[in-house]
């Protein structure tokens, strides 16, 4: 452990600047890759836009296949990447040692009424925990071997606070910890929480630097402390029931993890021979070779050896290795943007960022949240939590109440302000959207579908055309047509009235008059 060199901080709090660099451009990178990562879903922008720092407005196609309707994202606006990363900051600025508590109970349930672009194994593990509780003890088996699957970068991309928070540790052994268990509330399988601990561990680690970092280095150090993020959790009292379910679910976890753990660190030597090119490095070639734009793209394995890569390589540039990473096409680009964002953010602080990324959407609030953060542990508020409410009565008091004020948990003075309906593509479903505006300083978006009556769906399908109405058959006069072309109007006589007269004749027959 690399814990007596001089560039190293020591039992200090992490400089501000170093926080608000990393949330900002974790959300900077979050907005930039979010309009890239599927094509097909977008609308409004050039299908192949060009690298650019500017934030760009868009349409979006969202609701999935059975609730289909297009919303309108902001120049700026960030997804899921940045709303979990300050879920998590939250728990552990306002409730201390009961943060994963927080977390689950409060923070995962609300998520799932303002998420945008969340992944499926976040949003079923947040489904459960507003329902019925930890998703490893769900009563459905399937259910249960859908957790342990869940191997995605829905960690990776929310564990930066964990490394600002304890940033003033000089062991990161506490760090691996919360990490790990930050993790197994959504995501089961060790390439989800070993891809997310080395993540963590390469973040607390530059965040800690007061040096230049030299050429490849942060890939080095992690291959070389691959005992640190690498080492398997171990069960404890409370937590036996989770390793319980683990080893139920998949045979005999820790022989996957370290399995994973080999994956995870020949993915980092992959990493490190790419950077070893110097000036002739291909990044698209790189991030091909580390599966970026193949099947297991979201991986969180994949995800933090890119992120790393990218940081390392670019650490001079650091405004090109964030746009490469969120302009590539076929790749995660919004999480390895935000990923890389953070990184470059931990190791350079705030003034490399263009200017437009000081505006990404609630930025303010964003440096806010990371001021505390950086603060560190002893500075964390231990808050009770508070009962939290269901998301279904919040959209109640939207949707039926109109209320232009709610209460999300602990954000007690949230301004509601009802929006233009996005467009719905089915006649099936009608489409309502609010802005959810906190003290605090953080803007939420909510939409809700409803089905509509089978009379309106029917009216849509038609235009809403009324059905036109008829008379009893036996008061309906009738009229027989005869084509024009087969009555002879005399259109040749050489009479100018008579000809007139046809022509008028005619008109009239084409009107139905007569």
């Amino acid at each position: 452990m690399p814990d007596s060199s001089e560039s190293l901080v020591r039992k200090s709090a992490l400089p501000a600047a170093k926080a608000e660099g990393a949330f900002l451009a974790l959300a900077s990178g979050d907005a930039l890759g979010w309009p890239q990562e599927m094509p097909r879903n977008r609308r409004g922008s050039p299908a192949n836009q060009s690298a650019r720092v500017e934030f760009t407005e868009w349409i979006r196609r969202s609701g999935g296949r059975f609730q289909p309707h297009e919303e309108v994202i902001h120049a700026g606006d960030y997804s899921d990447d940045t709303q979990l990363t300050l879920a998590v900051a939250r728990a552990r600025i306002s409730h201390g040692s009961d943060w994963w508590r927080a977390f689950t109970r409060a923070e995962l349930p609300l998520w799932t009424l303002y998420e945008r672009g969340g992944g499926g194994a976040t949003k079923r593990a947040a489904n459960a925990w507003a329902n019925e509780g930890p998703p490893w003890k769900s009563g459905k088996k399937d259910a249960v071997r859908r957790y342990f699957d869940a191997g995605g970068n829905g960690v990776a991309m929310r564990v930066l606070p964990h490394s600002l928070f304890l940033a003033g540790d000089n062991e990161p052994a506490s760090l691996m910890h919360d990490v790990v268990l930050d993790g197994t509330a959504t995501h089961g399988h060790p390439r989800a929480l070993v891809g997310a601990a080395a993540y963590a561990y390469a973040a607390w680690w530059l965040a800690r630097r007061t040096s230049t970092l030299g050429f490849g280095e942060l890939l080095d150090t992690l291959i070389d402390e691959e005992p640190v993020w690498g080492k398997p959790p171990k069960p404890n009292g409370r937590r036996s029931s989770w390793f319980e379910a683990a080893d139920g679910a998949t045979g005999e976890y820790e022989l996957i993890w370290n399995r994973t753990v080999g994956e995870m660190r020949d993915l980092l030597e992959q990493a490190r021979k790419g950077v070893q090119a110097g000036a002739l490095a291909d990044d698209h070639a790189v991030l091909k070779d580390l599966g970026c734009f193949g099947r297991t793209k979201g991986a969180g394995t994949i995800s933090a050896a890119a992120a790393a890569y990218l940081a390392a390589r670019h650490a001079a540039q650091p405004v090109q290795g964030l746009l490469r990473a969120a302009f590539e096409k076929g790749a995660d680009t919004d999480t390895l943007a935000a990923m890389t964002g953070g990184l470059l953010g931990c190791l350079a602080g705030i003034e490399w960022l263009p200017s437009p990324w000081l505006n990404v959407q609630d930025a303010d609030y964003l440096r806010s949240m990371a001021r505390q953060v950086a603060v560190g542990p002893k500075e964390a508020n231990q808050n009770p939590l508070e009962p939290y409410p269901d998301p279904r009565s919040i959209l109640a008091d939207l949707e039926h109440k109109g209320k232009t004020q709610v209460a999300l948990g602990e954000l007690k003075q949230v301004r509601a302000t009802e929006l233009p309906s996005p467009k719905s593509l089915s006649a099936s479903f009608s489409i309502r959207a609010w802005r959810l505006q906190t003290a605090e300083g953080q803007t939420i978006y909510v939409t809700k579908a409803r089905k509509l009556p089978a009379k309106t769906r029917v009216a849509r399908a038609t235009g809403k055309r009324k059905a036109p109405t008829y008379a009893p058959p036996e008061k309906r006069t009738t009229h027989t047509r005869t084509p024009d072309k087969a009555v002879n109007l005399g259109a040749d006589s050489p009479n100018p009235l008579y000809a007139e007269f046809c022509r008028q004749l005619r008109s009239k027959l084409a009107a139905g008059e007569v």
